[in-house]
């Protein structure tokens, strides 16, 4: 049987011995007697700030040497009670040469450090006319010189696994920040979830519908079908059965799906405009930087050492053709495709449309026109033919 891993916060043991030994400290260290001069941070402050900086060890080694530390001041802390002992002027001496580096540092002139104030608007603004696709811009990137306090600091793009982008500007990463690309990855994983939860429950829910309400429509039309009027009464059902496709819940289901593939599409390609664009934002913030100093960066070193193992590697007489793979005539978001193609280049149009319920709109009539075939390959098939009619 494997090992647990120890976590000490939950270990009773440990935490009870961990909180024998705070208070004792705390209460040792109250009764050291302390010249008024001096003790401008008290010992029990120090005490306090050491254990919450040791709160978070979980590893054997480290919780060990923490407690063993622990046992020694408190040692020490017991023995410097005593006035004039060499224990209390060692503590004396540590109070004095933190309070003469407190003022040294307060006496050298600091230059006033640039705190980002939150903007007004975003980082990225998106500039784009409606149904076009995303374009965006910022007004704070690339930073001007004057509002930077040392040199500049050329932040990094990064991306969350479901390929979110995003940009560091600074370390530890903003709380803020952290939520909301946490939010956003939610979200996205929320439209795929949904989407596998029409594929694997709502489709054949919807099918067992179909089903019943087709036995229901025969069980009554046998009861009304009369004489001379059964033929008739079958063409009609044939003929009404073949136009009603789009009128089952497998249909509706249909519609769903498209609605989420349509929420995943638009939602990949503002990520990929956003990529892109912080992407030329850190370009234009590592040339500003460059010039700046003068010399060559780092990513200028390697940059040419790049260059420099790919001239190495055409010297070896490497084979540099292109690979035998064929290229998909698909475009990569065939719904956005098949709606901007569709839909009117009017703006006064595509204006009024966008503030209008948007399964009335132009943009998703266009949409479930396009995609007709692909759906009702799924839900059709359930609705006519699924029993071998």
């Amino acid at each position: 049987m494997s090992r647990s891993t120890f976590i000490a916060a939950r270990n009773s043991r440990h935490r009870t011995a961990a909180l024998a030994l705070y208070r004792a400290l705390l209460r040792t260290a109250s009764r050291i007697p302390v010249a008024q001069d001096v003790a401008q941070k008290p010992i029990t402050q120090i005490v306090r700030r050491r254990f919450e900086k040791n709160a978070g060890y979980t590893s054997f080694r480290l919780v060990y040497a923490a407690m063993a530390a622990g046992y020694k001041f408190l040692n020490l802390l017991t023995k410097a009670q005593t006035p004039n002992s060499s224990e209390h002027t060692q503590i004396m001496q540590h109070l004095q040469s933190v309070r003469d580096t407190a003022a040294a540092s307060r006496a050298i002139p600091h230059p006033q450090r640039y705190k980002p104030v939150l903007p007004p608007e975003p980082l990225l603004i998106n500039t784009a006319k409606p149904y076009a696709p995303p374009k965006y811009t910022s007004n704070i990137l690339p930073r001007p010189k004057d509002l930077l306090a040392g040199p500049r600091k050329v932040p990094s793009v990064s991306a969350t696994a479901d390929g979110q982008p995003f940009v560091r500007l600074k370390k530890p990463q903003p709380h803020v920040m952290s939520r909301m690309i946490g939010r956003k990855n939610r979200i996205f994983e929320s439209r795929i979830l949904n989407i596998l939860d029409v594929d694997e429950r709502v489709v054949p829910e919807a099918a067992l519908e179909d089903d019943w309400d087709r036995m229901m429509d025969e069980l009554l039309a046998e009861e009304r079908s009369k004489g001379g009027r059964k033929q008739q009464d079958t063409n009609q059902s044939v003929g009404a059965e073949g136009n009603s496709k789009m009128e089952t819940y497998s249909w509706s289901v249909q519609l769903s799906r498209l609605w989420w593939e349509l929420k995943i599409e638009k939602t990949w390609e503002d990520w990929i405009a956003r990529g892109e664009a912080l992407h030329h934002l850190v370009e234009q913030e590592r040339t500003l930087a460059e010039q700046e100093q003068g010399g060559r960066s780092d990513a200028a070193r390697r940059s040419n050492r790049r260059a420099a193992a790919s001239s190495r590697r055409n010297a070896l007489d490497y084979d540099d053709s292109p690979p035998n793979v064929g290229v998909s005539p698909v475009p990569s978001l065939p719904l956005l495709e098949a709606i901007r193609s569709s839909v009117p280049r009017d703006e006064e149009l595509a204006e009024g449309e966008a503030s209008q319920d948007p399964f009335l709109s132009p943009a998703w009539a266009a949409l479930v026109k396009s995609q007709e075939g692909r759906m009702l390959k799924w839900a059709g098939k359930r609705v006519v033919g699924q029993r071998g009619d």
